[in-house]
C-alpha cells in the first residue's frame, strides 16, 4: 500500500514539471509582450511631445508658409530624429494653422515570436493663432526704482530707462495679440496703492488702467500714460488682485474654453510703506498685512541686503516693516494660488530681482519657505518663481530680465506662447 502511494506521488511530480515549464514560458511571453507594449507607448508619448512642439514652432512663423514648414520639420528632427513627418500649412491667414503628422517605426523584441517584428506608431498635432478666446492682463511695476535717475531722464522716456522699456514691452505684447477676434487685453501699473480709493498722490491713478479691450490704439494710450513714482512702497499682491479684477471684469469672455492670463513684471520685493495703507479702503484685505505682527521686528537693511528684509527706498516704512513684508510675501503667494485655482495662468517677468538666480525649480518645499526669515537676496526670487504657473519640474512661466532692454523681447515671447495654441 505504501509503495503504491509512493509511485503515485512520483507520477504526479512527473506530470507537474512539464505543466510548470509551460506556465513559465507563458509568463515569460506575457512579460515580454508587456515590455514591447510599454516601449511602444513610451515612443508614442515622445512622438506626441515632438509634434506638439513642432506645430507650435511652425505656427509662430505664420503667415510665412515656407518658414512655418521648415521650422516644424526642424523641431521634429531635433526632438525625434527617427520619425518621418508630414507638415500641412494652411494658407488661410485668418485660420493660421499648422498641422504636423509624424510616424515612427518601433522594432519589437519579444513580439517577434508572434511574427510581429515592427510596429508603426503615429501622432499628430495642430496649432494656430487666435483659436480660443483669450483674456490677458499685464501688471507692470511702476514704483520709483523703475524711473530712477540715472538711467532715466526727467521725463522717463529714454532707452534703457526701466519704465520706458516696460511700456515698450507692453506695447510689443499688444502688437502680437491684437487685433484678434478672440482676444482682449488689459493693463495696470501697480505700487503700494490705487487712487481711488486712496487719495495719496503716489498711488496709481485708476484712470491710467486699461480695461479689457480689443482696441489696440486705446490700450496703447493707457500704457503710454503710465509713469514710475515712489513714496508708497510696493505691494505685488495688490497688483495681482487689481489684474484679476480687470481679468474677470467688463469685456471678458464667458466661453467654457476661455484662457485667462496675467503677466506680471516684478522684482518680487514687497516693500511695506505705511503711507499707502488706509484702513478700510486700501489695499484690499487679502493684500494687507496683519495690524499687529506676532513678532516684533524693526526696519533694517537696504534693497537687496543680505542682512534682512526691507528697502531703504521706502520713505515711510512704519513700525515692524520687516515682519509686515514677510506677511505680504505670504499673502502674495496665497493670492496667486487662489487665482491659479480659478484657472488663471500667471507669467512672471522678474526684473531687478535681488541676488543671482539660485537655479532652483519652484516646488512645494521651495515655496513653503516664503514668509520665513531669509533676506531679500533669497526671498524675492522665491516669490517671483512661486507665483508663476510653471509646469511642475520647470520654471517655464518665469522669465528673468537682466537688463531693461530685454523686456520687450520677453513680453513678445510670452505673447507668442499665448497666441499660438494647440488646437489638437
Amino acid at each position: 500500500m505504501l509503495r503504491s502511494l509512493r509511485v503515485l506521488a512520483r507520477g504526479e511530480s512527473a506530470q507537474v514539471l512539464p505543466l510548470f515549464a509551460m506556465l513559465t514560458l507563458v509568463l515569460i511571453g506575457l512579460l515580454g509582450l508587456a515590455t514591447d507594449i510599454g516601449r511602444i507607448y513610451v515612443a508614442r508619448a515622445q512622438l506626441g511631445r515632438a509634434v506638439d512642439a513642432a506645430a507650435l514652432a511652425g505656427a509662430k512663423q505664420l503667415p510665412d508658409l515656407t518658414a512655418a514648414d521648415a521650422k516644424a520639420r526642424a523641431y521634429i528632427t531635433e526632438n525625434d530624429p527617427d520619425a518621418s513627418v508630414n507638415v500641412s500649412v494652411y494658407p488661410d491667414v485668418q485660420a493660421q494653422q499648422v498641422s504636423v503628422v509624424a510616424t515612427k517605426r518601433v522594432k519589437t523584441v519579444f513580439m517577434k515570436v508572434l511574427g510581429i517584428t515592427k510596429v508603426d506608431i503615429q501622432n499628430d498635432a495642430t496649432a494656430g493663432f487666435g483659436v480660443v478666446p483669450v483674456d490677458a492682463v499685464m501688471a507692470i511695476d511702476a514704483t520709483g526704482s523703475m524711473g530712477a535717475n540715472p538711467p532715466c531722464n526727467g521725463s522717463q522716456n529714454n532707452s534703457g530707462c526701466p519704465i520706458w522699456e516696460a511700456k515698450n514691452a507692453a506695447t510689443s505684447f499688444t502688437n502680437t495679440l491684437l487685433p484678434s477676434a478672440n482676444t482682449v487685453v488689459g493693463n495696470t501699473a501697480f505700487r503700494g496703492c490705487y487712487n481711488p480709493p486712496d487719495s495719496n498722490a503716489g498711488c496709481v491713478p485708476t484712470n491710467t488702467i486699461g480695461y479689457l479691450t480689443g482696441d489696440k490704439t486705446a490700450l496703447d494710450a493707457k500704457i503710454a500714460s503710465m509713469s514710475a513714482v515712489g513714496g508708497t512702497g510696493t505691494n505685488v499682491c495688490n497688483g495681482l488682485d487689481k489684474a484679476a479684477s480687470i481679468l474677470f471684469g467688463a469685456g471678458s469672455h464667458s466661453a467654457s474654453n476661455n484662457v485667462r492670463i496675467i503677466v506680471i513684471l516684478t522684482d518680487g520685493d514687497n516693500t511695506y510703506n505705511a503711507a499707502s495703507y488706509v484702513a478700510g479702503s486700501s489695499p484690499v484685505a487679502a493684500c494687507t498685512p496683519n495690524t499687529s505682527p506676532s513678532t516684533s521686528q524693526t526696519y533694517l537693511g537696504t534693497s537687496c541686503s543680505a542682512s534682512g528684509q526691507g528697502s531703504a527706498s521706502s520713505s515711510n516704512p512704519g513700525s515692524n516693516s520687516e515682519q509686515k513684508e514677510r506677511e505680504l510675501d505670504t499673502k502674495t503667494l496665497a493670492r496667486a494660488d487662489a487665482l491659479k485655482a480659478l484657472g488663471v495662468e500667471i507669467y512672471v517677468v522678474g526684473f531687478g530681482v535681488c541676488g543671482s538666480d539660485d537655479g532652483t525649480v519652484a516646488g512645494t518645499s521651495y515655496c513653503s519657505a516664503i514668509g520665513g526669515t531669509q533676506p531679500d537676496t533669497f526671498m524675492d526670487q522665491r516669490v517671483a518663481k512661486c507665483i508663476a504657473s510653471s509646469t511642475p519640474g520647470t520654471n517655464d512661466h518665469f522669465f528673468r530680465a537682466n537688463t531693461a532692454t530685454e523686456l520687450p523681447g520677453i513680453f513678445n515671447q510670452i505673447a507668442q506662447q499665448i497666441a499660438f495654441r494647440l488646437i489638437k
